[in-house]
């Protein structure tokens, strides 16, 4: 928990959000689950699946208050409104080995969510977000590089998320995102560890205040295997600190999550994973602690997937 918190001391300030009219819309879900985890949910695996290969895994997610804004009121902290007072996502993913230590990555995701939508900012009686709706899908490609130590691992992975969600429900960007990183993966017996380091790169928009642009990329996590039972239990933490000028407020979208994986030798490449996870405090960030819009006070989630074993 002490590395998670010092991701979110890069920034400190929080991303409380002026309501305007003419503010458009932003996607409210900053984690991005990599459809080449194994162990990790947000971290990346550095191992190669082979040529012909196919990796698949599933997700269902919940997220409590992603999407809160503090507007004008009569008192003097103002009144929040519940743009998604709360979600439910299910997504899919695959990864297929293409041979050379490449592999291709694809994710989809729909969500159904509740909440009074960008509406309820100036009218109350409005009706609510819509849902369910699609979110933007994301495409990819990663190469495994040959590691300098035996108990390392290298990947260079490249996403480019569609514009292609519903970016009025809060469930898209309003332009294409480009990710490049690098994942770094060890292992010593039981323990491991995992870093990515990337940048999500897209055209700037001004959201309720905030301006959302390109941003850096930072995600850690440590983790331990049991190997009899094949259960693993991991911490992991991302930060997005931003690399253009926010406007008013500074904006760092950062969450820490702690999950657990179950592999039964009965089930062969089956596994099987639960995480519950949330923000991270941000001393001095004027939204209560939270720094980033998108980013919930709780999230839970559960997944199925099903990994051959990797170079």
């Amino acid at each position: 928990m002490i590395a998670c918190s010092a991701l979110g001391l890069l920034l400190t300030r929080g991303a409380l959000a002026e309501c305007r009219a003419t503010s458009p819309c932003a996607s409210a879900e900053p984690l991005w689950q990599t459809p080449s985890a194994v162990r990790f949910t947000v971290v990346s695996d550095t191992g190669a699946l082979s040529s012909g290969q196919l990796a698949l895994g599933t997700s269902l997610t919940f997220r409590l208050r992603p999407a809160v804004l503090t507007v004008p009121a009569p008192n003097e902290a103002g009144r929040d409104v519940n743009l998604i007072s709360h979600a439910l996502t299910w997504s899919l993913s695959a990864r297929w080995g293409i041979g050379n230590r490449l592999e291709l990555t694809a994710l989809a995701a729909g969500l159904s969510q509740q909440g009074a939508g960008i509406k309820g900012v100036t009218s109350q009686s409005a009706p609510g977000i819509a849902s369910p709706v699609a979110q933007d899908p994301r495409v990819g490609f990663g190469y495994s590089l040959v590691p300098p130590l035996p108990h390392l691992g290298l990947k260079l992975r490249f996403e480019a998320q569609l514009p292609l969600g519903n970016s009025a429900a809060l469930a898209g960007e309003s332009s294409a995102v480009a990710s490049p990183s690098l994942a770094v993966s060890a292992r010593v017996g039981g323990a491991f560890t995992g870093l990515e380091l990337g940048a999500r790169l897209r055209t700037p928009s001004e959201f309720f205040g905030v301006r959302i642009g390109s941003q850096a990329l930072i995600a850690a996590g440590t983790g331990y295997e049991l190997v009899g039972p094949r259960l693993a239990f991991t911490l992991e933490c991302y930060a997005l600190p931003s690399l253009v000028d926010s406007g008013r407020y500074r904006y760092l979208p950062a969450e820490w999550l702690l999950s657990s994986r179950w592999a039964p030798r009965f089930s062969g490449p089956l596994a099987f994973g639960v995480g519950v996870g949330g923000a991270l405090p941000l001393p001095g960030a004027d939204d209560g602690g939270h720094g980033g819009f998108g980013t919930p006070r709780f999230r839970a989630l559960a997944y199925v997937r099903l990994t051959p074993p990797s170079d």
